[in-house]
């Protein structure tokens, strides 16, 4: 068998302090967890030996039972010379009337182009570096009154991006559309009944966002992007819940080659080597079954299928490409259910990948 797209035989080695966890507002009654911290180590085709680190910041919420506000911070860097430092900070604010899951992204990388389509070639390829800074903002503003806020909100987009890339010789024609200035504009509505937003066992959730990417903005390219993101969760019995999930991207205009739609390898399709699939629009659905085992563990079974295309009636008639797989959770904070993940897949049937990666993948 070849592991041909980035897989990562790895070893998750994880440090958990528990007096560590537990510091800050500690009191006979309560224990508050104001973080939690774990290396990384891990082995791709790809990265070669990735090493890292990945700290979690936690706020006490405003009430019982309300969303806490938290930052994720994260730092990857991989004996092939490539760099991941990613700051996410997710932020409840107003008694849960605003939120905003903020992500500041710096990327040095050197990767692979495959070209446009469904079905490209693994050994068939394009070397590049990469050399980004991106930063998203949403806005999720309340519809409804407490304590029905978080089920309705409305809100703002922001995007920006600035992207240095260099091809080498390869045997893919290097894309038109790569490096530049990225500006974006858009809105979001989301519908959010889910129990709990880190590890859900009954509810729904829906998002429908449109951003415009602009020259007006100062960016450098014109396109348009819409997304549809559709999940739901089930509570079966014995700590086990389902979750099923779709997500339809639509990208249109001058796109840039890293922004088109794709199977993503860490949420949507995972296992997958990132840019491997890319075209105008992309479809995956997910099934996923979870446990909760003992001590701070869970346990998942998923099935994934994905796909690309130009348009919806040549991404209908594509065909799918598979992953089923398997993995394990260590719970980071057992107030928010905050867990890391490491997830095994085979895709198509031929490629092992493996995931690391902070909460569930939807």
């Amino acid at each position: 068998m070849k592991y041909r797209h980035g897989l990562f035989l790895c070893l998750l080695f994880v440090l958990l302090l528990q007096k560590a966890f537990a510091q800050g507002d500690s009191t006979a009654k309560e224990d508050f967890q104001r973080f939690a911290a774990l290396p990384v180590l891990g082995y791709a085709e790809e990265t070669g030996l990735k090493y890292g680190a990945m700290v979690l910041l936690f706020t006490r919420p405003d009430f019982p039972g309300a969303n806490a506000t938290s930052v994720d911070f994260a730092v990857m860097g991989t004996t092939e010379g490539q760099l991941e430092v990613n700051l996410s900070p997710d932020l409840y604010l107003l008694g849960g009337l605003l939120h905003s899951d903020v992500s500041f992204i710096y990327w040095n990388w050197r990767a692979k182009y495959y070209g446009i389509g469904n079905d490209p070639n693994r050994d068939v390829y394009t070397r590049y570096d990469m050399d980004l800074f991106k930063m998203s903002v949403p806005v999720d503003i309340a519809v409804l009154p407490p304590p029905f806020a978080r089920y309705l909100t409305f809100g703002p987009y922001f995007y920006f991006e600035t992207n240095d890339v260099s091809f080498h010789n390869g045997d893919v024609s290097s894309p038109r559309n790569s490096a530049g200035l990225r500006t974006g504009l858009g809105y979001q509505v989301t519908l959010d009944m889910r129990d709990n937003i880190n590890w859900p066992v009954f509810g729904v959730y829906g998002q429908f966002r449109q951003i415009f990417y602009t020259k007006a903005f100062g960016g450098d390219y014109d396109f348009f992007a819409q997304e549809i993101d559709l999940r739901s969760y089930t509570y079966l019995f014995w700590g086990t819940s389902v979750a099923v999930g779709a997500y339809y991207d639509i990208r249109k205009g001058d796109v840039p080659f890293d922004m088109l739609a794709t199977l993503d390898g860490i949420k949507r399709f995972r296992g997958v080597e990132r840019g491997m699939f890319l075209d105008r629009q992309s479809l995956t659905v997910q099934l996923e079954f979870r446990k909760t085992l003992f001590w701070r563990l869970a346990g998942t079974i998923f099935f994934e299928a994905g796909k690309v295309g130009p348009y919806f009636s040549k991404l209908a008639r594509n065909d799918w490409h598979y992953a089923p797989g398997f993995g394990g959770r260590l719970l980071l904070n057992k107030s928010e259910k905050t867990y890391v993940r490491c997830d095994f897949s085979l895709v198509d049937g031929k490629h092992l990948g493996l995931t690391i990666y902070l909460r569930e993948a939807f």
